[in-house]
């Protein structure tokens, strides 16, 4: 097809080929759209699977349905708001184009009208779904606070200003903050819309000397105004509560000032808000703009003068020249808390009396722990292990675990690592067989005493080598192969019980290797081509669905790395930096520490996490937490991926919280087998953060 102008006597110009390209960008598009649309639902449908195969979708089912319902009920309310909002517009309008008044022209509003005589509907409602789906999808992330304020417990603490109990501060004021804050923005963004629509259909005219608001149009941004005003008030009323979090004095929580001056402030400016909403209202029946230009200068003043500056004078010229006298009240509230929520109130000191007087009786009379010195330090033993008990490339010791163990009738500390997969193999070994089909576990552990060195000055191992070499009939193992463990790489994924058979432990000579096929319950099963296809766009890995060596038997095994499992079942609890392993029964086991934390104890000094940072693995401890209990150690199967959380901390709040949340996801600390129990130690990270805090508040105000 050729168009050509009339008045051109050009060539004539092809405009099929601009046809095409805007149908192949939007072909894009589409495709993009629908790839993205569909590697969405796969990952959906595959997280289902897995956390079925890990018997925990009750938990994939709550978070999803109530992010799902959030995002439904967030989502009408803010459509349903800013549409009759705008549709009231519309009719309110006086459809006066600017023209009209005083030969004033104003040509976007003019094209604004005659376009919306035809489409006003479809913009309005699109305009709605535009901001709502927004406003929606931003109230999927509250479903934590949600579920916490309908699940909240009581700390059996109150605070000192208010009386409330201390669940109301991690449970409930979290939650009431999220509400205020989308009613505040969904108001302001309605507020803003609706005056651009008056303005665009001639209600509100400012247009070189023309200024002009309509009657109707007044009445309608007054009760918008108000409503914004009454909402701030509200918003004044839960900033008093954040008091209690305040770092403006010398201690964190409501100090002297805050007290005594910013918390009467902002009582008042909930009055001046009120105050400011009425006046809005009542303007809707007095002529012009200057009763809420007045309140708007009443609320200005209050915020700057009461507010801001007298908070701040009072701390100057009051708190300052006498701060430890002023203060004295609460430092004290606010080393109680830092106690309270770190756990040592119930520290008892203890004096010691060292003697540097030994003899063969004290050590005789001491022979446990003497006989236990240690005599390795991890770092250095590591390197050993790695050196002597790696034994090929595609298997890694990463970390140096201390446990006891009764070996021949005494207690003995053992230190020990897992002979991990390496999550990388060689780039000469490395293609998509060998990675995900081949090599798919670690084999065995690394074990020698603590108190003990060869004549050569290596480990004396208690276990060691492929096939393992046990010399301590109590570290024996029935299952030695390692699926899941601390090193997997994120997103890594292998593929078991395919017709390719594994790489398995050597020969008895070392010389060959031995072959195994994985005969467990973990992963998820392959099955059909539909699942092979979600998996391959999981993946991004076609070989998933073209591979040959599949059978629907097979099964897939992701998600392998110990602490990404965890965090995947329970996003809201930390994890301690160093999980251990543990032989029980023939079986081996790793314990992780979990803690229950919150941002939100009152007068409660925040944790300074900077020593946690030279781990060797990260910690999950937020940066800002000031609460925090060791609540669950989890014990997971490092073949099937079994996973078990138990409860070990029932006096704590939040994790009875969680429990009333997730009633599938714990047990009880009595379910817990006795020879786990005895494995246990005190959590390193929690460790560091007690010993850092009650350096600092071990003495009294």
């Amino acid at each position: 097809m050729i168009h050509r102008d009339p008045d051109d006597q050009g060539p004539a110009v092809p405009i099929r080929p601009a046809r095409r390209r805007i149908w192949t960008r939007v072909l894009v598009v589409v495709l993009v759209v629908v790839a993205m649309t569909l590697r969405g639902a796969a990952v959906l449908w595959t997280d289902f699977l897995w956390f079925s195969s890990v018997d925990r979708s009750s938990v994939w089912q709550t978070i999803l349905f109530n992010r799902i319902g959030l995002v439904i009920v967030a989502g009408i309310l803010a459509v349903a708001f800013i549409a009759i909002n705008l549709f009231l517009a519309e009719r309110l309008s006086p459809r006066l184009t600017v023209a009209s008044i005083e030969g004033a022209r104003d040509e976007m509003v003019e094209r604004f009208q005659m376009m919306a005589e035809a489409y006003a509907t479809r913009i309005y409602v699109g305009v709605a779904l535009f901001f709502g789906l927004l406003m929606g999808l931003g109230a999927s992330g509250l479903w934590q606070d949600f579920l916490l304020f309908q699940n909240s417990q009581s700390f059996g603490v109150p605070d000192p200003v208010f009386a409330n109990d201390v669940g109301f501060y991690v449970f409930r004021l979290p939650f009431w903050r999220d509400l205020f804050q989308f009613g505040f923005q969904l108001v302001v963004w309605t507020t803003f819309l609706t005056a651009a629509l008056h303005y665009l259909n001639g209600g509100i005219v400012v247009q070189q000397d023309v200024r002009r608001i309509s009657s109707g149009v007044k009445v309608h941004l007054s009760v918008l105004l108000a409503i914004v005003a009454l909402l701030k008030a509200w918003g004044y009323r839960l900033d008093q509560y954040d008091l209690l979090f305040s770092n403006r004095g010398a201690v964190l929580g409501a100090t002297y000032t805050d007290v005594n001056a910013q918390l009467p402030a902002l009582r008042l400016m909930v009055w001046v808000a009120i105050i400011v909403g009425i006046l809005l209202l009542i303007n809707i029946r007095i002529k012009g703009w200057s009763l809420p230009a007045v309140a708007g200068g009443l609320w200005l003043a209050a915020s700057v003068l009461v507010a801001t500056l007298y908070p701040t004078l009072v701390q100057r010229f009051s708190v300052e020249p006498k701060e430890l006298s002023q203060e004295a009240e609460f430092i004290d509230r606010h080393i109680t808390a830092t106690r309270d929520a770190y756990g040592l109130s119930g520290v008892t000191a203890r004096g010691f009396a060292a003697s540097p007087d030994l003899d063969d009786e004290d050590i005789a009379n001491n022979s446990l722990t003497v006989d236990n010195l240690r005599l390795w330090d991890p770092g250095v033993l590591k390197e050993a292990y790695v050196q002597l008990q790696e034994l090929r490339t595609y298997y890694q010791v990463d970390d140096v675990d201390t446990d006891r163990y009764v070996i021949d009738g005494k207690l003995t500390q053992v230190m020990l690592s897992a002979r991990e997969l390496a999550p990388a193999l060689d780039p000469a070994e490395s293609n998509w067989t060998n990675d995900h089909l081949i090599f798919t576990h670690g084999f065995g552990v690394v074990a020698s005493p603590a108190n003990d060195v060869s004549v050569e000055g290596q480990p004396q191992f208690l276990v060691g080598d492929i096939p393992l070499n046990v010399t301590a009939e109590e570290l024996t193992l029935t299952q030695e192969r390692i699926y899941f463990g601390e090193v997997a790489a994120e997103g890594s994924f292998v593929i078991v019980g395919t017709r390719e058979r594994e790489v398995d432990s050597l020969t008895a000579d070392a010389n060959d290797l031995t072959f195994n096929s994985y005969d467990g319950t973990g992963g998820v099963q392959v099955g059909g081509l539909i699942r092979r296809a979600a998996f391959a766009l999981r993946f991004g890995d076609t070989n998933t669905v073209l591979s040959g060596l599949i059978t629907p038997d097979s099964r897939v095994l992701m998600v392998r790395n110990i602490q990404d499992r965890l965090e995947k079942v329970a996003p809201f609890l930390a994890q301690d930096s160093d999980p251990y392993l543990v032989i029980v029964d023939g079986e081996m086991r790793w314990i992780v520490d979990m803690y229950s934390t919150s941002t939100r104890y009152p007068y409660s000094q925040r944790a300074n996490t900077s020593r946690l940072a030279a781990t060797a693995h990260p910690s999950t401890l937020p940066n800002n937490f000031n609460y925090v209990r060791n609540s669950v150690k989890a014990v997971i199967d490092p073949f099937n991926g079994d996973m078990s959380l138990y409860i070990v901390d029932q006096d704590d709040p939040i994790i009875r919280a969680y429990a009333s949340i997730f009633p599938d996801l714990f047990a009880s600390i009595d379910a817990m087998p006795d020879e786990i129990k005895q494995h246990f130690r005190y959590p390193e990270d929690l460790f560091r953060v007690q010993s850092d805090m009650y350096g600092r508040y071990h003495v009294t105000a």
